[in-house]
């Protein structure tokens, strides 16, 4: 029974500290078997689902173009993220879908970097999960919604001081 009331209280607590009370999302969406998943793809996950944003840089002309992103999901071992047709990163992704994010670690000791390719996304089933967990994307860009996944060809968790880094070049093949 005082075992039971430890769980009780530690899951309780964890719930305050990471969303005083609100229901906690994952980051992973898994579609495809778990022997198809990625184990370093969901580090990264993990990583960013701590930061709770990271900065993403498309080129614009002849520069690089960064701004930060809040939301995003690793779905099938590629990162999701959504925007509005009407914005500048549409655009330029569009017209150059080479892409790349960064992200400190929340205590400072690593930084993230991911580096890959989007490509549009028309999955139903993850513009279901997006909408359910975010409905302000469907309240605020409507038919404008647009979801990116981004094929990994790199990312790297490195550390801040000293340590060994840990980084994964993935094939570009297409299937």
């Amino acid at each position: 029974m005082k075992m039971k009331r430890a769980w009780m209280m530690m899951i309780v607590a964890l719930a305050v500290l990471v969303g005083k009370g609100e229901e906690i999302k994952s980051y992973v969406l898994i579609k495809e078997s778990a022997d198809k998943q990625d184990v370093f793809l969901q580090e990264v996950a993990g990583f960013l689902e701590k930061a709770g944003h990271f900065y993403l840089a498309t080129c614009e002309q002849d520069g690089a173009r960064v701004r930060p992103i809040k939301y995003t999901f690793v779905i099938d071992n590629k990162l999701v993220l959504v925007t509005s047709k009407k914005k500048e990163m549409y655009a330029q992704i569009q017209k150059n879908p080479k892409v790349e994010i960064a992200r400190t670690a929340t205590d400072g000791s690593a930084y993230l970097r991911y580096k890959g390719t989007a490509e549009l996304c028309t999955d139903e089933a993850v513009k279901a999960k997006i909408i359910g967990d975010y409905p302000f994307f469907a309240k605020n860009f409507k038919e404008n919604l647009v979801i990116f996944a981004i094929a990994p060809e790199m990312a790297g968790i490195f550390p801040m001081k000293g340590g060994q880094a840990k980084t994964k070049v993935f094939s570009t093949r297409r299937h």
